[in-house]
């Protein structure tokens, strides 16, 4: 029959596009049905300030997808997607006037931490040899499978640096960078990065220190814009065969006899699954499409009480004349060239600030991270024109006007982060600003519905929702009480943030469940 599959997979985010482009490889037949116009969820680019300018709304730093199983299982270089690894990583700069860059190259990173302290460039370099050096494809074994209790964890990780990386998970994500940076500069530095992740100061989070550690030097640019890695998995779906439904809403997941067996939309399509439905759309969504009734009461519990990010991003994008230029720059000439750049504070006591500002729903001191795409694909923008964006931390709903508020008062909030960004970026003149236009925490929810409450990274990255926790032990191995129905979104382990390792581990434990011969060669789990 024209709309029955073996596998249909709900909501076109990038996580759902991986599952179905590797299945698509082993030999099904599979459909993704999508609510918007466009597929991608978070990897969508739009001209939102002047044509011709690109602009990734969410989506932007593709880190370590070039250390994981993606690109090269899938061939997509082939299909259209490409990355640019810039030499100059990060950069961060600060009100005094200093700034350091972290390039991939390790003595030059280290010599530019130098200039703010001997001591802590030991120390990065310390870390970078153990955590990113020696730990990296660790970590891209425990993205790439599925999620182990602690106790295997510890287990699996028992050498003498497997026992140091776990000793993180005692300490908070504050207590893990200060015990070894002394300078303020380099402590918030670390801090803004790690929480631009989503990820709170809690208890239990330090084991993201080392965890960003071992990417810390593998962002990347996707050419020509973030849409273009969703595109290239459609492409190999479609080749296959399957198909991708645009414009439908999924309003039900079907359930006969405790078996899932497709999806009803709003307008009247019905798309039928032979073997699975696997869900992409987050968790308590999928609890309510597929029945409250069939997941039992715990996992319903589970669903009504899962936890949305404490804090957003109000993004503002740029249209420009020329690339940013940062007054820091005179104390370190290379952070023209930097990719990720980090500014808005100089010390611990003004983040702390921030968050408990976010906390009361009051407007923050600005402060985050952000990029100027064009320094490295000048396809972003109109030949000899630049773009630009900065994401500072913002509360969802504010204390006067609930989120609404950021509709009444764009122009205002906009003006506001331009002003802050001006003390760090010198030349955005009037005459340098082409455009601007404001993306802030409820356009995120409105353009993604699992962003709820501008959850950016699809829940909060807490203990209770990390690991096997997440979304819930009953459910962490992407299966569900309902056979033949699984998760592959971003509620569940990893997270957010573009890895595909949501999508490529639930992909795994379909093939093994249906006993499908795999196209691909698994990610081996770190072994004991």
């Amino acid at each position: 029959m024209e709309n029955t599959f073996d596998g249909v997979v709900v909501g076109g985010g990038h996580n759902s596009l991986v599952l179905a482009a590797y299945l698509t490889k082993a030999g099904l037949r599979m459909a993704v049905v999508e609510r918007s116009p466009e597929i991608g969820g978070g990897c969508c680019t739009e001209e939102v300030t002047l044509p011709g300018f690109k602009h990734n709304l969410h989506s932007n730093f593709y880190v370590g997808m070039e250390e994981g199983p993606i690109l090269r299982d899938l061939q997509l270089e082939k299909y259209g997607f490409r990355l640019i690894h810039p030499p100059i990583q990060q950069g961060a700069a600060y009100p005094d006037g200093t700034g350091f860059t972290i390039h991939t190259d390790l003595e030059q990173t280290v010599k530019s931490i130098s200039r703010i302290s001997e001591k802590d460039a030991k120390c990065y370099r310390e870390l970078y040899e153990k955590f990113n050096e020696q730990m990296k494809h660790v970590v891209t074994s425990l993205l790439y499978s599925p999620p182990f209790p602690p106790s295997e964890l510890k287990e699996r990780l028992s050498g003498p640096l497997g026992r140091e990386f776990m000793g993180y998970s005692e300490l908070s994500l504050y207590e893990a960078i200060d015990q070894h940076f002394e300078d303020e500069r380099l402590r918030v530095f670390f801090k803004i990065l790690v929480q631009a992740f989503a990820v709170e100061d809690q208890p239990g989070m330090g084991l993201f220190l080392p965890r960003i550690f071992s990417r810390l030097t593998s962002f990347s640019v996707p050419v020509g814009g973030s849409i273009h890695f969703p595109l290239a998995l459609a492409k190999i779906v479609e080749e296959g065969g399957g198909r991708i439904y645009r414009n439908n809403h999924v309003e039900r997941i079907v359930v006969e006899g405790s078996e899932a067996r497709g999806v009803e939309c709003s307008n009247g399509t019905k798309v039928e699954a032979r073997r699975f439905v696997a869900s992409g759309i987050d968790f308590p969504q999928t609890v309510r499409l597929a029945g409250e009734d069939n997941f039992g009461a715990t996992l319903t519990e589970a669903a009504e009480g899962y936890k949305w990010a404490g804090h957003s991003l109000a993004t503002l994008h740029l249209a420009l004349e020329e690339p940013l230029q940062y007054a820091a720059a005179s104390f370190e000439p290379n952070l023209n060239q930097a990719y990720n750049m980090v500014y808005g504070v100089e010390d611990t006591n003004q983040l702390r600030e921030c968050f408990e500002t976010i906390g009361r729903g009051e407007i923050p001191q600005w402060i985050g991270n952000g990029a100027c795409n064009t320094l490295f694909d000048p396809t972003y923008a109109p030949t000899g024109k630049h773009q630009a964006f900065w994401w500072p931390f913002a509360p969802y709903e504010l204390k006067e006007g609930g989120a609404a508020a950021w509709d009444e008062r764009d122009d205002e909030y906009s003006e506001e982060i331009l002003a802050t960004w001006r003390i760090y970026a010198s030349n955005l003149t009037d005459k340098n600003v082409l455009g601007k236009y404001l993306f802030s925490p409820i356009d995120i929810e409105r353009t993604n519905i699992n962003m709820v409450r501008g959850s950016h990274h699809v829940g909060a990255y807490t203990l209770d929702q990390l690991g096997v926790n997440r979304p819930h032990p009953d459910c962490s191995d992407y299966r569900t009480p309902i056979e033949g129905l699984y998760l592959c979104g971003a509620s569940s382990h990893v997270g957010g943030a573009v890895t595909g390792g949501p999508g490529y581990n639930a992909a795994n434990t379909i093939a093994n469940d249906l006993k499908i011969k795999k196209s691909w060669t698994p990610v081996k789990p770190p072994e004991a």
